[in-house]
């Protein structure tokens, strides 16, 4: 028998995810934890646009990226909404400290995409049983923390022209699309989110993509992107 004979059906579809290396699933299938109530993992397709959970929802569930994108959205007191992060294959939505209760902002799809979605009673409930699964969550929701905080502090700190470089690079390392010293992106997002996410005008975001195709940083088709040459890219914004 192979490892994958001692799981539950459940487990048994994590054990033969390609993504689940970078999920939590991982800890679980490792410790041949026994699951058998489908409502404690369980995987949805959504269609663009739809709404994974809105801000202020209770949190009863954290929700991982199998396939797709999604955006992060908060919403002001008068109204005015800000793009927070966007999530791709293999990462949490709106990764907070276990014992936040509500959302602090929505999620909605960037484009068909599939969500995991993991009861919290249950995680709370086997972090006390593996300290690896708490582990794992502790290190996530620190190196989310850690990454906001220096991509928020270079961008604040660069003019627009090098704040969207530092934005495509991100995309790059995130996604795991460095192939030798260049990269091909394709964008979910719009103009318009990007320019939200990076505090820019979105006619700001067209002027500078067009601006880095005649300097040769990048080659532009919609929302394909290529990146010929990362480090020249990398000097560019330093």
């Amino acid at each position: 028998m192979n490892d994958a004979d001692y799981l539950s059906p459940i487990l048994r579809r994590c054990h033969e995810c390609g993504k689940k290396s970078l999920c939590l699933a991982d800890d679980l299938v490792g410790n041949r934890i026994d699951i058998n109530d489908r409502n404690l993992i369980r995987d949805r397709i959504h269609e663009k646009g739809n709404c994974i959970f809105y801000q202020g929802d209770g949190v009863k569930s954290l929700f991982f990226v199998k396939s797709g994108s999604v955006k992060s959205i908060y919403t002001s007191g008068n109204g005015d909404q800000q793009i927070i992060n966007f999530h791709f294959p293999g990462e949490v939505i709106e990764l907070l400290p276990l014992n936040h209760s509500c959302h602090s902002s929505s999620a909605i799809t960037l484009e068909k995409s599939v969500i995991c979605a993991f009861s919290l009673h249950f995680i709370l409930a086997y972090c006390e049983k593996l300290p690896s699964l708490l582990n794992n969550i502790q290190t996530r929701v620190n190196v989310e923390i850690e990454h906001q905080h220096e991509v928020l502090l270079s961008s604040n700190h660069r003019i627009a022209n090098k704040r969207l470089g530092i934005f495509l690079l991100d995309m790059v390392y995130r996604q795991h699309l460095k192939q030798a010293n260049s990269a091909r992106l394709q964008l979910t997002m719009s103009r318009a989110d990007m320019a939200n996410y990076l505090g820019l005008a979105p006619e700001t975001v067209s002027r500078v993509l067009a601006d880095y195709e005649k300097q040769g940083l990048i080659l532009a088709n919609k929302k394909k992107i290529q990146i010929p040459d990362l480090n020249r890219l990398i000097k560019f914004i330093s």
